[in-house]
């Protein structure tokens, strides 16, 4: 394994970019072309590399299920890139375990994961405990009541670790459908 320290100073400014076409409602390929663009444009503006685009197709067949995500993954392994930026955690997976476990393989190769719409930082404790309730919070209704209030789920999991914390550091808070947050 990788030292963080040792893939950070090896990768810097190595960027790829994840993105597939996550909307039904959208044409094929819009949103991926849309977020690419301005992926690359903001990274770009900033002195980072884009070295490389995954694009997953929406329409994909089972047995091919993932075929980019799963390249990039070795890609990591490889050490070809130091940052995964994505729009948002959902695309890389709408389930919470899953993306967990992305995350954890790609820490494995000193590789972070970046997303424009979530605030987040897997290298702090802080920042790692954020990502997990964002995970938990993927396959709840919270995510539903964020998204309509347009709040960044990773907001919604800092207050449930404030509320937590104010309730003596519970760690196994239970997420309750009924749990609402003033806007």
């Amino acid at each position: 394994m990788i030292s963080r320290t040792e893939a950070v100073q090896h990768h810097q400014g190595k960027v790829v970019i994840y993105t597939k076409n996550t909307s039904w409602t959208q044409p094929e390929g819009y949103r991926v072309h849309r977020d690419v663009q301005i992926l690359k444009d903001r990274y770009e503006r900033v002195g980072y590399q884009v070295s490389r685009v995954y694009r997953e197709p929406s329409s994909e067949s089972h047995e091919k299920r993932r075929s980019v995500l799963k390249q990039m993954l070795r890609d990591a392994a490889e050490g070809l890139f130091g940052v995964v930026v994505v729009w948002d955690v959902f695309t890389l997976s709408p389930d919470g375990k899953e993306l967990q476990q992305i995350q954890r393989e790609l820490a494995r190769y000193g590789v972070e994961i970046c997303s424009v719409t979530e605030p987040f930082d897997t290298s702090t404790e802080e920042g790692l405990r954020v990502f997990e309730y964002m995970c938990k919070l993927l396959n709840t209704r919270h995510l539903r009541l964020a998204a309509m209030q347009a709040i960044p789920l990773s907001q919604v999991a800092r207050w449930l670790i404030e509320d937590e914390n104010m309730k003596g550091g519970e760690h196994d808070t239970k997420l309750c459908e009924t749990d609402r947050r003033p806007a």
